[in-house]
């Protein structure tokens, strides 16, 4: 009896835990998504742009060559436009960023996907900036969002303010 008691508690934790690693990959997911929506509405044919200095940004997250740089240069392409053009890896850029830097931008003692894209847009020392809120980008993303509060990247619920 002690056996089967035992192995019935395995095969529940081994669904319990597949369960929660599949909630985490929707909530990224659903995060990853809005932020690119937020972005250039996810265009992946989208060019390089220069907006001026230090204002070159490419891929659907419209990533530039320090937050690339920042995220450990993921990817295996000899230059940060090939990784940033490839939806997979600007994703992977988007997720170490946030892994390495993820802070509460709003105050609100969460890190949510909310503060993963205050600082996608404005950089991790610029993401307490309120301009952020009246911007284009901000209406796209929490319309993609609609009212979710998900942790997204890394289902971090709270990270000690850095």
């Amino acid at each position: 009896m002690h056996r089967s008691t035992t192995a019935a508690c395995l095969v529940l934790c081994t669904v319990l835990g597949a369960a929660v690693a599949q909630t985490v990959d929707d909530v990224t997911r659903q995060c990853l998504d809005c932020i690119c929506q937020a972005s250039t509405k996810c265009n992946t044919k989208l060019a390089c742009t220069n907006a001026g200095p230090n204002s070159y940004y490419c891929g659907p997250y419209q990533i530039s060559y320090a937050y690339w740089v920042d995220a450990g240069k993921p990817g295996d392409y000899p230059h940060f436009e090939g990784c940033l053009k490839d939806k997979r890896c600007s994703e992977a850029t988007v997720v170490n960023y946030m892994n390495k830097w993820g802070t509460d931008c709003d105050g609100d003692g969460v890190v949510t996907c909310y503060d993963y894209a205050r600082m996608h847009k404005a950089g991790r020392t610029g993401c307490p900036a309120t301009w952020v809120d009246s911007t284009d980008y901000w209406d796209l993303f929490e319309q993609c969002m609609g009212g979710n509060q998900a942790g997204g990247l890394d289902a971090r619920r709270s990270k000690p303010k850095t």
